[in-house]
């Protein structure tokens, strides 16, 4: 029995101390190179997946009781053996059999190396499947790519060769294209008359044509800002459009600002009171008085200057926080508090011209300011918005006459200024169908593409989400197709037999896509392939062999060996290692190409409970 010194826990340590007791029974070149190359993948964190599991299976079976040697009842063929076991020992197989076991194991899609070292045996293999007679030079991803695009291929896909489609930045997106045929559909009905003002718009450079739809969208958004349930606003607005009462407006804007101001200010400042009747010109006395106490002047009580007689009736009847008048601040105050009177009287006599409710108190003031102040901004833009439209074009039929006039006007321009006139929708989507149908070459057009140029024709948003939908899909397709036939030109350089062979089997819709590769055994392993180029390895002459070419299991991640005829007495011999990892033995007994029953070989073990690997002979006991 091999001490392999193993437990059941591996890591890379103990992978190389059991490779070095493999090689330890030879000493011979191949022996040598197989466990440098092994050594150096197991210190790059690269263990070969078949020296692995034959280490695991030997450490499961340390301890494990012995097991009488029982013939299955039930035939199992090689690949349903190979794909349940990485460890598989073929007994009493014919060369016949082998090379239809190869065979089988090919059309599954297996990678098989066939080793020997009598290079004569390799010669029954030959027929057993695509044959190569040297390795791919592919990566091994580009190889699992191909195989992975021909199994998946279908005729359909096939008759894309040669097809192609426009770049997908140059498709336009289903957002654009659902806009333009509503823009579009638009032009067909058009209530509001915005067909006009497009029409106008269209002929403008864009230099005017965003000053226009900065002066639209200006409007737009001052009429919006009209308090809605204030219908003075707009009934003054409509008056101001038409020019009318636009003094009397003016005036009660500077008189409202002026006065909100004021009745604010006086909100901090002492009480002001009359006490008796003013004559009318009460303001400009205390405006004159005011200017006499500025400029030096002082308030006397004998000797008094004319205009502190002329103002004296006027202060007498004035009360500020209570009392009479004096010093200059109670007289602005006093002066600010009749000018405000004056301000409010004239606000009233505004308010009955242009109908508009008279305020009752500051806040009703300050509301008023507020609601001016939107509309003269209002009146400001609609006359700007009349003056661009009537110089749109020089016989210019669009005017704006009233304030209903210019809300749709504003309107229907910022709608073009945003998306365009439906002429220009239908523009667009025309040129995009010609854009895609002229850049390809007519017999190269997929059928796919044709629907999208169709849709973009006939104004289907729907239909073109649709299209767009399949085209995808044929995208996809073309472009595995494309990939397939760059990867297999590739393998036609090195291995142009296999890639016929593969070809073939894609067009047959065969199963799998695996090769042969006869190789002696020497050379195999003084070359060790790479990681995922080879799944299965098969020894001829597994009876004949010794335990250092067990080093194989670093070719690949499943070993085959075939016990036909006379075999090494001792355990230490490549077979009876095989049995001490409990390898299943397939024997060649069935007329069927390939099949066989699955038995134990004598020193087969049966493994301890919760194992790592459990063989095909023990599910089946």
């Amino acid at each position: 029995m091999l001490d392999v010194g193993l437990s059941s826990e591996l890591d890379d340590a103990g992978l190389g101390t059991f490779v070095n007791r493999i090689a330890e029974s030879g000493t011979d070149d191949a022996t040598v190179a197989a466990r440098e190359e092994i050594t150096a993948r197991i210190g790059a964190g690269d263990a070969p997946a078949g020296l692995r599991r034959l280490a695991e299976a030997l450490a499961a079976s340390v301890g494990a009781l012995p097991e009488q040697r029982r013939p299955s009842e039930d035939p199992v063929s090689v690949v349903s053996a190979v794909r349940a076991e990485s460890l598989v020992v073929l007994e009493d197989f014919t060369p016949a059999e082998v090379a239809a076991a190869v065979g089988t194991l090919v059309e599954d899609g297996f990678r098989v190396a066939v080793a020997a070292t009598d290079a004569a045996r390799l010669e029954g293999v030959r027929a057993g499947g695509p044959l190569v007679e040297d390795l791919p030079a592919q990566t091994p991803a580009e190889q699992r790519r191909l195989r992975r695009l021909l199994v998946t291929s279908t005729p359909e896909r096939r008759a894309r060769v040669g097809q192609q489609l426009p770049p997908v930045d140059a498709m336009p997106t289903f957002d654009v294209v659902e806009e333009l045929c509503r823009r579009a559909a638009h032009r067909a009905s058009d209530p509001d008359g915005s067909a006009m003002v497009h029409g106008l718009l269209e002929e403008l450079d864009p230099e005017r044509l965003d000053a226009v739809t900065a002066v639209a969208r200006c409007a737009g958004r001052t009429l919006g800002a009209l308090a809605p349930g204030r219908a003075w606003e707009r009934d003054v607005l409509s008056q101001l459009v038409h020019n009318r009462h636009r003094q009397e407006f003016d005036a009660l804007v500077a008189d409202t600002a002026q006065a909100t101001v004021a009745a604010e200010r006086t909100l901090h400042t002492p009480r002001v009171g009359v006490v008796g009747p003013l004559p009318r010109d009460a303001a400009d006395l205390l405006h004159r008085y005011l200017d006499f106490l500025h400029s030096g002047g002082r308030s006397r009580n004998l000797f008094r200057a004319g205009v502190q007689r002329d103002v004296a009736p006027v202060l007498r009847r004035l009360r500020v926080d209570g009392v009479e008048p004096i010093e200059a601040e109670h007289v602005l105050l006093a002066l600010e508090h009749l000018e405000l009177a004056e301000r409010l009287t004239r606000i009233d006599a505004g308010c009955r011209v242009l109908d508009i409710p008279a305020p009752r108190d500051a806040e009703e003031l300050a509301q008023l300011a507020d609601g001016l102040t939107r509309v003269a901004a209002a009146a400001r833009s609609v006359a700007a918005l009349r003056h661009d439209v009537l110089f749109l074009h020089p016989s210019s039929p669009l005017s704006v006459p009233d304030l209903q006039t210019a809300e749709r006007v504003a309107g229907a321009i910022v709608d073009y200024g945003q998306h365009g006139s439906a002429a220009q929708a239908a523009a667009r989507l025309d040129d995009a169908a010609r854009t895609l149908t002229e850049s390809l070459p007519g017999g190269s057009v997929p059928v796919e593409l044709r629907d999208v140029v169709e849709a973009l024709r006939t104004r289907d948003a729907q239909a073109y989400a649709e299209a767009l939908g399949r085209l995808a899909a044929a995208r996809r397709e073309i472009a595995d197709e494309s990939e397939a036939v760059e990867l297999l030109g590739g393998l036609r350089e090195t291995s142009p037999g296999l890639a016929d062979a593969w070809e073939r089997a894609a067009v047959a819709g065969a199963a799998g896509f695996g090769f042969v590769w006869p190789v002696p055994l020497e050379e195999l392993i003084t070359a060790l392939p790479g990681t995922d180029v080879l799944d299965v390895v098969i020894l001829l002459d597994g009876a004949e062999l010794g335990v250092n070419r067990l080093l194989v299991t670093g070719a690949a991640p499943r070993l085959v060996a075939v016990a036909s005829g006379a075999r090494r007495s001792g355990t230490n011999t490549l077979l009876g290692v095989l049995a001490q990892a409990g390898a299943p033995a397939v024997r060649g007994r069935s007329p069927a190409l390939g099949s066989g029953r699955v038995v134990h070989l004598p020193q087969a073990r049966r493994a301890p409970q919760g194992a790592g690997v459990e063989t095909a002979g023990k599910r089946q006991a």
